[in-house]
């Protein structure tokens, strides 16, 4: 094992489970650092999720600590409290953070093979998960990440079962996306939608409506020069003018970008502790804790990679058996309901009149509404009410009734 590949029994969060943290190498200068916990409910035979947040560029602790992780932090900021809704309920989670190093990813293709690399390194280490099934979920740029990662699985998978390479078989069964960003044409068409016409209302002057209306055409014009040319140059250009030009003149609003009901969004209010030494010491991360990394941001804007779909390879994930399950929080304005509802819309995959013969209907939590839901095909669509870009946030109970019906 490398000096730098450390591993934790810290206790953490969750001193009822078994759990590990620490670092794999995914690459000869990258180090990538993980938090693991065992399911509370029979562990050896629940299945393994990892989880990833987006940005591009930002960690997953943000899940582990205001989303699904087996604790959050207690009011004064000193203590851990359980978190009853934590999806290590039933599954068990692994996520990321604290990671250092160098690499040149700078795309979601680019990051396919380390996050490959990571997930074998995972199961080499802890083989006795390397038989679980495996769901792969996130939120928002995840949208980019997951599907790409995911397809890259399954032709590793191939070479492994045709004798061409020498690693575990990941046993990927499902994967979830949480007001990801996957078809940035049609999901771009719905921001006027979100912006000026939402179930919440209008959040914009109709002004700046109608110039938002009026700037789309040029905006949706350079997405679809991005897809023809594929050129990194070509698709950055369109993400420039269609975030200047569309997107951000939601800032009118002075509203949250990721729930349109507030002024701001879920505090991080966990940083300070993540950089305690005595917290670092406990799951052996080493450096400081940032959120998120412009460096990588600005990677992924150079190539245009937000611009660039992912939802060829949600198909091919459909139609090679992967259970899909796409929900979003009604209240999230960057990653909208309207737009991942559309874009699921005009898949096509095998399964395709299965979902479009359904509509949506009533989806219920304990007896009571808590969205819509739409399913066939092995796709499942989900509205959930009230609740903004990071859904297990706003809605624990319900997100954690979603995560355990999808995965059995």
């Amino acid at each position: 094992m490398d000096g730098k590949e450390k591993e934790n029994q810290s206790g953490l969060c969750d001193s009822s489970v078994v759990q590990h943290s620490g670092y794999l190498r995914s690459s000869p200068d990258a180090y990538y650092f993980y938090w693991f916990f065992e399911s509370q409910t029979d562990p050896s035979n629940a299945p393994l999720t990892i989880w990833l947040n987006g940005g591009p560029g930002c960690s997953s602790m943000v899940g582990l600590w205001q989303e699904l992780g087996p604790c959050k932090l207690g009011p004064n900021g000193e203590h851990t409290i359980n978190n009853p809704y934590s999806w290590n309920k039933y599954s068990n989670p692994a996520g990321a953070g604290f990671s250092f190093g160098e690499d040149d990813v700078n795309s979601s293709r680019s990051g396919a093979k380390p996050a490959y690399d990571f997930i074998v390194n995972f199961l080499k280490r802890y083989p006795k998960y390397a038989k679980l099934p495996l769901h792969f979920f996130g939120e928002s740029y995840a949208g980019h990440y997951i599907p790409v990662y995911a397809d890259y699985i399954l032709q590793q998978n191939h070479l492994v079962k045709t004798g061409r390479l020498d690693n575990p078989i990941i046993q990927l069964q499902t994967i979830g996306i949480g007001n990801g960003w996957t078809n940035s044409l049609i999901q771009m068409e719905q921001y006027p939608t979100m912006a000026c016409n939402s179930s919440y209302g209008a959040l914009i002057s109709e002004g700046t409506c109608n110039r938002m209306r009026a700037n789309l055409p040029r905006c949706l014009e350079r997405i679809r020069r991005c897809h023809s040319t594929d050129l990194d140059r070509d698709c950055s250009l369109a993400d420039s003018y269609c975030n200047k030009h569309v997107v951000s003149l939601f800032d009118q609003a002075k509203r949250s970008y990721y729930d349109v009901r507030t002024v701001s969004s879920p505090p991080p209010t966990y940083r300070d502790y993540l950089n305690r030494n005595t917290t670092k010491g406990l799951i052996g991360a080493v450096g400081t804790y940032h959120e998120c990394s412009d460096e990588v941001f600005d990677r992924f804007f150079l190539t245009g990679d937000g611009i660039r779909n992912t939802d060829t390879q949600v198909a091919g994930l459909l139609d090679n058996g992967i259970k899909v399950l796409i929900y979003a929080g009604d209240a999230d304005y960057i990653c909208s309901w309207y737009g991942n509802y559309a874009w699921l819309e005009e898949l096509a995959f095998n399964g395709r009149e299965d979902y479009q013969s359904q509509s949506m209907q009533p989806w219920m939590v304990d007896g009571i509404e808590a969205g819509q839901i739409q399913s066939g095909g092995n796709l499942t669509f989900i509205r959930v009410y009230e609740a903004g870009h990071e859904v297990p946030y706003y809605q624990p109970k319900a997100a954690q009734s979603m995560f355990y019906d999808h995965i059995h």
